[in-house]
């Protein structure tokens, strides 16, 4: 089953290249509302590790290491769908508590954090 992860902000991604004869250089450019699904297709590269396939919006297919996976959904970077609405709800919550608390700055900061969950919410839904 393929895993499907939303970019949460720009962001760029060299692509490691495999081939024996020369090396070159592939720079992916994320978009705020990419969709980057994983799937199934692993690989596993001597003294690098593993690699998955990822296409992102139906666009560009490509083999990433796991790691830098993990790092960008470790750095906000990419979210799931279930991740993305938790963190809309938590936003929500915490703004409507900050309202009733009479907490400015903490209602300008949720505000600020909900929105921009709100705008990627936004930009798949065009």
């Amino acid at each position: 089953m393929d895993s499907v992860f939303i970019t949460m902000e720009e962001f760029q991604h060299q692509i490691d290249c495999f081939c024996a004869s020369q090396k070159h250089v592939n720079t992916i450019y994320f978009q705020v509302g990419d969709e980057i699904v994983v799937t199934e297709e692993f690989k596993y590269v001597d003294q690098l590790g593993w690699y998955v396939k990822v296409k992102v919006s139906n666009t560009y297919q490509f083999f990433i290491a796991t790691e830098d996976l993990e790092m960008y959904y470790e750095a906000g970077k990419i979210a799931s769908e279930t991740d993305r609405q938790l963190s809309i709800n938590y936003f929500q919550f915490k703004v409507d508590q900050a309202l009733e608390e009479k907490n400015e700055e903490a209602f300008l900061f949720y505000v600020k954090q909900l929105e921009k969950y709100q705008q990627v919410s936004e930009s798949l839904n065009t």
